[in-house]
């Protein structure tokens, strides 16, 4: 649901609970003396009156698109050929992306969306990995993968993939820590507290996004790439 959506969903059904709570409290005869003086004012009058009309007009949009809406298709039109048309269901696309991400063995996809609008069809998944990956990695590959594969199933019309990187089932640390330098050595108990320890090597090459899955528990790596002609 956009954004836009979002906002008129929340605007007309607060209008339609201010509305039945100001003709419920005047029914059952709720705060009787409040109620009395909010009619006293014109203006809470209109507001109820305003806020009436929106329900009105909501309930009769609804019911007119539950009457002429038409039936979303499942099934994607891949191709024309003599005498008829090649398509292909929507699961069929969804189950293909989730085979995909399983054989590469990085984990399991979940939440599969395939969108077709205008001739063009975008697929959009969640991935949680196994394990701790290198994202900047086998990222790549598994877009690569996706594209390859889905193209095989409705050719030019396949637009943008799009993967997200969700929490690992096991979590572990992407740091690579060296080990520390043998030579060095401690020649009594007095130097160490004098700073003769030496600390060990850390491997510094480290992605961003998974320092930020170390600290917040999640790798969200939307990616968009469109199929090359």
């Amino acid at each position: 649901m956009g954004g836009f959506r979002r906002f008129i969903l929340f605007v007309f059904s607060l209008a339609g609970l201010f509305a039945l709570a100001a003709l419920a409290c005047s029914w059952f005869g709720l705060f009787e003396v409040e109620v009395t003086v909010l009619e006293s004012y014109p203006a809470y009058v209109t507001a109820v009156e305003v806020c009436l009309g929106m329900t009105a007009a909501w309930l009769a949009f609804e019911l007119l698109r539950s009457i002429f809406s038409r039936r979303r298709k499942e099934a994607i039109s891949v191709m024309d050929v003599d005498g008829g048309a090649i398509t292909v269901a929507r699961s069929a696309v969804a189950s293909q992306a989730s085979h995909i991400v399983e054989e590469l063995g990085l984990g399991v996809a979940k939440d599969v969306s395939v969108v077709a609008k205008h001739g063009t069809v975008t697929v959009g998944l969640k991935v949680t990995p196994y394990e701790s990956i290198d994202v900047t990695e086998e990222a790549p590959a598994l877009h690569e993968a996706l594209t390859c594969g889905l193209s095989a199933m409705v050719g030019e019309h396949l637009g943008s993939v799009n993967v997200e990187f969700l929490e690992p089932q096991h979590a572990s640390s992407l740091v690579a820590v060296a080990d520390e330098d043998e030579d060095g050595s401690y020649e009594d108990e007095g130097e160490r507290g004098a700073g003769d320890a030496r600390e060990p090597l850390v491997d510094a090459k480290v992605d961003i996004s998974a320092r930020a899955a170390q600290d917040a528990g999640d790798i969200t790596i939307p990616m968009h790439g469109e199929k090359e002609a």
